[in-house]
């Protein structure tokens, strides 16, 4: 998946980070708005909920840090995981909601996100969550309400605790953003079936049949040569369904049961992976999961 797709969804966040100057300000009755008047809550799923009194003036971007992150801090470029959800300040109406679904990726660039998200995310690390307000937008083909948007920044890489290796594995190396590299002894034996190792535990949502994962991975054939992986920055993570077979067997079937967070090494044969590639090992970083309900 290129990362051209965020291009696509950006425009959730264009409608918070890229709307035209305020108007001028009028003598009105109308109170004007303030970002500390937004109550941030959370509703039973953990997702979150906005309070907020409707017969209100909002003029101006604001931005609000409802808390901060303990990760990696932000840098200019890099990849972005963003969960969102925003509402138009006038009625409540929901304009984006990625907590139905999974979270949105970024890269950290003003023409992505517009100038007010670009400069706040900047000073932020990885786990913040944000509140930004904006303006109306008017002049345009369409106008644009107000809208209060939270934003939380999750993690691109696996984020759990290490797990102890298996003896006679291949060994992960990971750099310092995350992106795994693999090497494989001549003393492990080439896979007869699909098997399964977790290299870093995480503690998110279980995988099950039918969800929906999002995930970066490496894959490297038995001579150590990498034939295809999602950590370049022109790449997204790789989203699909387990379970509709959309993907390699190999990659479905092993991620049943893992948790969101966690890293797992896969070792396939041709017959679960690419019968024309020959056994191959895979590194997945399990970066969101979402499984919808089942009426």
């Amino acid at each position: 998946m290129r990362r051209a797709f965020a291009l696509a969804v950006a425009g959730s966040l264009a409608l918070a980070g890229c709307v035209s100057a305020p108007p001028e300000e009028s003598v009105t009755a109308t109170p004007t708005g303030d970002v500390e008047l937004i109550t941030v809550g959370a509703d039973e799923t953990g997702a979150p909920t906005l309070e907020f009194d409707t017969d209100v003036d909002w003029t101006r971007v604001q931005t609000d840090v409802v808390w901060e992150g303990d990760g990696d801090a932000l840098v200019d470029g890099q990849p972005l995981l963003l969960d969102l959800y925003g509402e138009s300040l006038l009625d409540g109406a929901i304009v984006v909601d990625s907590y139905t679904g999974l979270a949105r990726s970024f890269l950290l660039a003003p023409e992505l996100l517009g100038d007010d998200l670009y400069e706040l995310l900047l000073e932020q690390r990885v786990g913040a969550r944000l509140l930004h307000v904006s303006p109306a937008s008017s002049g345009g083909v369409d106008d644009e309400p107000p809208i209060a948007l939270i934003i939380d920044v999750l993690p691109t890489r696996a984020a759990g605790m290490s797990a102890d290796m298996p003896e006679d594995w291949p060994t992960v190396f990971l750099a310092e953003d995350g992106e795994p590299s693999v090497s494989i002894p001549e003393s492990v034996e080439r896979p007869a079936q699909t098997q399964v190792v977790t290299t870093i535990q995480g503690t998110g949502t279980q995988v099950r049949e039918g969800s929906w994962v999002l995930a970066n991975y490496v894959m490297v054939s038995w001579d150590g040569e990498v034939l295809d992986s999602s950590w370049p920055d022109e790449r997204a993570p790789l989203e699909f369904e387990v379970g509709a077979r959309t993907q390699i067997p190999a990659l479905e079937d092993a991620l049943i049961d893992q948790l969101q967070g966690s890293q797992v090494m896969i070792l396939a044969p041709a017959t679960q992976a690419y019968p024309d590639k020959g056994p191959v090992v895979l590194v997945v970083d399990i970066l969101d999961v979402f499984t919808p309900e089942v009426e």
